[in-house]
């Protein structure tokens, strides 16, 4: 993603999401090493989960948010939807991974202030996000307020049991037959996290020269018959660095834009469902079903109608998919 565009890409300048046509030394070796690990971090669950009583919107076809009642945070809220420049908050845990909840309160009250000077080394990069997308006025009138709810939210995280299995389908059914595509587009390994109060609309960090250091961050799913949920949404988030690259080079696409945004997004649904129909064939039909439910449409619908291809993104999108076909067979 581009600041302020397309959702569950890689976000800022700072950070792009890796072509699938740089070098693909040592592929093997990051991948047998290499593994994607789920998890609910509690600073993470009470972000997403502030956020949600925030109601803080996005560019894109679907909520970012499970949106929650919290009328001590309105008039926050009403402030932060005033400006797209916020949208950066739906990335902050992606970007200090390793916090827990009172680090990331000291990094935000830290980037409060001018000049923002990171409370630790390893808050160097979210700091660093937080100064260039927003005014030092943004930051000093909203951002302790920010810290100071988070410190009091409250997230119940999945159950151990459902992070277990979520681990164990992924570990032998979907990371097994998607490796062609992790290893094209560098996502060999890294964290899934998962948060209840995550709308339908995912987050990706993919920017580093590290194939295992990537993060995706989908919702739970709450309320979707599909137990597999959350890895439905990830298999369509390991399509946006394709999305965001294809976007890049098509003519009218724009990332400040919210058309393109939804573009993008809806692109990468359908870059999803094609995927599985080469590597996973046999949760391709579920993956369609999830995302017909995610969009509100009626049982009888079509994907195709629902998710047609986008006449600027799909060729460079099946240009990717062709280099991984026959792969994972």
């Amino acid at each position: 993603m581009v600041l302020a565009g397309f959702a569950s890409a890689v976000i800022a300048g700072a950070v792009k999401a890796q072509s699938s046509s740089a070098p693909h030394r040592d592929a093997a070796n990051a991948s047998s090493a290499a593994r994607w690990t789920v998890s609910s971090p509690d600073a993470s669950l009470a972000w997403f989960d502030l956020l949600a009583r925030l109601r803080l919107p996005g560019a894109g076809a679907f909520a970012f948010v499970v949106p929650r009642d919290d009328a001590s945070v309105a008039p926050l809220a009403r402030a932060l939807a005033q400006s797209r420049d916020f949208e950066i908050l739906h990335f902050v845990p992606l970007y200090y991974p390793t916090a827990d909840r009172a680090a990331l309160v000291a990094a935000l009250r830290a980037a409060s202030r001018t000049p923002a000077i990171a409370s630790a080394p390893r808050a160097e990069l979210v700091t660093a996000a937080l100064t260039n997308a927003l005014s030092p006025d943004a930051r000093r009138d909203r951002f302790p307020e920010l810290a100071s709810a988070l410190e009091h939210a409250r997230a119940v995280p999945p159950s151990p049991a459902q992070l277990a299995a979520w681990q164990q389908r992924l570990d032998s059914v979907f990371t097994p037959a998607l490796q062609p595509w992790l290893q094209a587009e560098r996502l060999d390994g890294g964290r899934l996290i998962v948060s209840p109060a995550i709308g339908a609309e995912g987050r990706m960090f993919a920017g580093t020269s590290d194939r295992a250091d990537n993060i995706i961050a989908v919702g739970t799913g709450a309320g979707d018959p599909d137990a597999e949920a959350p890895l439905l949404a990830f298999v369509r988030e390991l399509c946006f660095p394709a999305v965001t690259r294809a976007a890049e080079h098509a003519r009218g696409f724009n990332a400040a834009d919210p058309r393109s945004a939804r573009r993008a997004s809806l692109a990468a649904v359908r870059c999803g469902g094609d995927l599985l129909d080469q590597l996973l064939p046999t949760r391709a039909a579920a993956y369609r079903a999830f995302w017909l439910r995610a969009a509100g449409a009626p049982t009888s619908a079509s994907f195709d109608v629902a998710f047609p291809p986008d006449p600027v993104l799909q060729p460079s999108l099946a240009a990717s998919l062709r280099r991984v076909a026959g792969l994972g067979h």
